[in-house]
């Protein structure tokens, strides 16, 4: 999965860039996360969506600082369009993880920046964040692209975990039917790799 880290001035500009990457993929933007339950979110009016996501952004500053500091944030995450399309709450863990990284939203903390997770097809979602929070302060997110790049990176490797331990599971099964000796437990593969002790 890669990210890529984009800036806009309003979430109006932004809504109208996520249509038109929607549009050629020949789809429409779903809602699939947010900052709060998505289905009590005016998701099918575009316009009253944007608005709520932004109602922090003028404590923040005037719209002539908002056009100089562009205070709309997008993390923009691609999955190989060659694989599988991953789930929903695959993109869903993924984004949490950069959110709170970046310091952009934590987990649970009323003080966050609001947000929204739209897919856009079957292999991108767009991570979008006014970056204003309730008290009229602004998320530090000096070190944004290579935090979100180490959360892409860190989910690619537990993947590719997941995915290894299902098939050192089966050659122990398919050793021991033919005499081998067994293949370690998948727990214990896991751990040996990663250097801690069960």
């Amino acid at each position: 999965m890669q990210p890529t880290i984009s800036r806009y001035a309003t979430t109006a500009d932004l809504l109208a860039a996520i249509a038109a990457a929607a549009a050629l993929h020949r789809a429409r933007p779903r809602l699939i996360d947010a900052w709060r339950p998505v289905e009590d979110l005016p998701t099918p009016d575009l316009e009253a969506f944007g608005a709520e996501l932004a109602a922090h952004l003028s404590a923040a500053g005037n719209p002539a600082s908002a056009l100089r500091t562009r205070l709309v944030w997008q993390c923009t995450l691609r999955t190989d369009p060659d694989a599988a399309a991953p789930a929903d709450q695959h993109f869903r863990q993924t984004a949490r993880r950069i959110l709170a990284a970046t310091g952009i939203a934590a987990e649970d903390d009323p003080a966050s920046c609001r947000w929204a997770l739209l897919r856009v097809g079957e292999h991108e979602v767009r991570l979008v964040a006014p970056l204003a929070r309730p008290d009229g302060t602004v998320a530090d997110t000096g070190r944004d692209r290579s935090l979100a790049l180490a959360v892409c990176h860190l989910a690619e490797t537990r993947s590719a975990g997941l995915h290894g331990r299902s098939r050192a599971a089966l050659a122990g099964t398919t050793s021991q039917r033919s005499g081998f000796l067994p293949a370690l437990p998948p727990v214990t593969t896991a751990t040996a790799r990663a250097g801690r002790r069960p």
